[in-house]
């Protein structure tokens, strides 16, 4: 069965470059993926909700990881195996085609990215840009990759013009001698890189519910609450909001938890209720659950979404004032992050419609 893992501020999920053999949904907290721009080497951050997938392309792939995953605040993770996560999807069309948007999504972005990258400088001709994928590969110390190139090259272009150098950059390769220094000749669009040094690793001991035998498992009141909270998630994905919403209701009733962990999934089952009651177009109920969620947990990490939610409740009731209002209280909230700017352009166009 599906794992449940506990990680504090600071732990590291895993590290760009580990095996990769788990997938994980984040059930509450707040994860932060981070890679490196393929053309520039810039860090790029990508924020994960809770409900979302993060970690599946590499396993289902079966390549390294390609970012590291830390932890930024007190978070929930159900980790799945391969084939946990097939029966999952096979269960639920619409995860299903969630996934393949998102995917077909990021392909369209790397499209994009390589097209504005080949047009970058002085047009080349094909083989030229062939050598230069080569280089680049060869300056991040990516092995294989520049040996594939390279070799590549020789066999399409046997006299082209970087025939030498690529023989030059095997021979390096097979060496183990993989320090770049580009000839003065050679326009290479690639810049420096930024060292940076990878992190200790702080993985926190993970406390596995499911590993532990099942009469000390987090059940509290005869419901198991991660469960219960996951089957409700996938509920709200086949849109069957009324019926999430009794799974929500119900976790709520629960007057005493086991620990501060089980004891999050309510948190987050108010917060979910709300997102259903929105759904339904049922406004003014869901302004008064995330109201109540703020009330009950004064220092949630969800408070940010719960103003902004409040204020798109309000901007569909057509009351613009106090959309405007919460939406303000978003934009000023520390630190800026992807909710600031969605919040700031809901506010623009509230202000049009003014």
């Amino acid at each position: 069965m599906p794992v449940i893992r506990n990680y504090k501020p600071g732990s590291i999920i895993y590290f760009e470059g580990d095996k990769a053999h788990e997938i994980y949904i984040l059930q509450s907290g707040k994860v932060v993926l981070t890679s490196h721009a393929v053309d520039t080497d810039e860090e790029i951050s990508e924020v994960i909700r809770s409900g979302e997938f993060f970690g599946v392309k590499s396993v289902l792939g079966k390549y390294p990881r390609e970012e590291t995953a830390q932890v930024v605040a007190p978070s929930v993770v159900l980790v799945l195996n391969p084939d946990e996560f097939e029966q999952l999807v096979m269960k639920n069309l619409r995860i299903l085609i969630k996934m393949l948007k998102v995917f077909s999504n990021q392909l369209r972005k790397i499209g994009r990215k390589v097209r504005e990258l080949l047009k970058k400088g002085e047009p080349r001709m094909p083989a030229t840009e062939l050598f230069y994928i080569g280089e680049y590969y060869f300056k991040k110390g990516k092995a294989e990759q520049a040996k594939y190139v390279y070799t590549k090259y020789i066999q399409h272009y046997p006299d082209g013009e970087f025939v030498k150098k690529c023989k030059e950059r095997l021979d390096a390769i097979e060496k183990g001698d993989m320090t770049y220094i580009p000839e003065a000749s050679q326009e290479v669009d690639i810049k420096e890189e930024t060292i940076i040094s990878q992190p200790e690793q702080v993985m926190t001991e993970a406390k596995t519910e499911f590993e532990k035998p099942e009469s000390v498992r987090t059940v509290t009141e005869g419901v198991d609450i991660a469960k219960r909270f996951y089957e409700a998630l996938s509920l709200f994905s086949q849109e069957k909001f009324e019926e999430a919403i009794n799974i929500y209701k119900e976790i709520l009733s629960i007057k005493k938890f086991k620990d501060e962990a089980t004891a999050k999934f309510a948190e987050k089952s108010q917060f979910e209720l709300g997102r259903c009651l929105m759904k339904l177009e049922r406004y003014t109920e869901a302004i008064e659950n995330f109201s109540n969620l703020i009330k009950k947990f004064p220092r949630t990490e969800l408070l940010k979404e719960s103003l902004y939610n409040i204020g798109v409740c309000y901007e569909a009731m057509k009351n613009y004032q106090k959309a405007i209002n919460f939406y303000q209280k978003v934009i000023n909230m520390p630190p800026k992050e992807a909710i600031n700017t969605e919040a700031k352009k809901a506010l623009e166009n509230v202000q049009k419609k003014i």
